[in-house]
């Protein structure tokens, strides 16, 4: 069941906005959506230790999955990280 909703796109999905990073771009989400932004983080990646380290941790793998979520070309997630 848990990998079912993992694997379904969210229905809205906001731009990045110029130079931000991708924690504040989850938060944003989490903002819309009325939900904690560790909440939405953990929605897409449950074993996420924390919102910023995102923005520095970010594995391949994590930023697949993150990009078919949102769903976003994984090249343009890791522009948002210090990851590039």
């Amino acid at each position: 069941m848990m990998e079912n909703t993992l694997s379904r796109q969210l229905p809205v999905r906001l731009p990045p906005c110029a130079d931000e990073l991708l924690s504040s771009w989850i938060s944003r989400h989490a903002a819309f959506y009325a939900v904690p932004p560790l909440a939405m983080l953990r929605h897409c990646l449950p074993e996420a230790a924390s919102l910023r380290t995102t923005d520095f941790h970010l594995g391949s793998d994590q930023e697949i999955r993150l990009a078919s979520m949102f769903p976003f070309e994984p090249a343009i997630l890791r522009r948002m990280t210090s990851r590039i």
